[in-house]
């Protein structure tokens, strides 16, 4: 019995309120890359969301949101709220998500609900990290590369790119940090 006391005060204390403060909604922008589907976490300049992860995910994408992938049109993820560290460390293995069609902080158009398995992560990166080549984190696919900018802090943009072998580089992504929303 004492133990069930201590186990509800735990639960209860502030203590337990910290360890959670961690889990928040970790917006994300997915592409279609080479046949495969990506999505890049949206990262604020500081703070728990002050990193760059890209992910090689899964899912079963309504009609519409293929249809806009394919047309290389702007779909976001707004998921279920999780800890960005258990993403980062591999624990997080699916997770359930509003897609939408558009920016989901920006009026875009709810699509519906989806999960979305991670099949691998390909950059997790802080905000501010020093990348591997002129500002650029290169990330090798079968036909080509994915070419992250890197986010160095306020006033920053967060842009992708993909450059097939061979080909110029063709702009996936991009947005201004100063839009970001501020976290709360």
């Amino acid at each position: 019995m004492k133990a069930l006391w201590l186990m509800l005060f735990c639960m209860s204390s502030p203590l337990w309120a910290c360890l959670h403060a961690s889990h928040g909604i970790h917006g994300m922008v997915l592409l279609q890359v080479e046949n495969q589907l990506i999505a890049s976490h949206l990262p604020f300049p500081a703070g728990k969301h002050a990193h760059q992860i890209v992910l090689q995910v899964s899912s079963d994408m309504p009609a519409s949101v293929a249809q806009a992938l394919k047309e290389k049109r702007l779909v976001t993820l707004e998921p279920q709220p999780f800890a960005l560290k258990d993403l980062q460390q591999g624990k997080l293995k699916s997770f359930n998500a509003q897609v939408y069609l558009g920016h989901f902080e920006r009026g875009g158009q709810d699509a519906g609900t989806v999960t979305v398995q991670v099949q691998q992560k390909l950059l997790d990166k802080a905000v501010g990290a020093v990348a591997e080549q002129n500002g650029v984190y290169h990330i090798p696919l079968k036909q080509g590369e994915l070419l992250v900018k890197a986010i160095s802090g306020e006033g920053a943009v967060d842009e992708i790119l993909y450059q097939a072998k061979g080909k110029a580089a063709e702009q996936l992504y991009f947005e201004s940090a100063d839009f970001a929303p501020q976290e709360k």
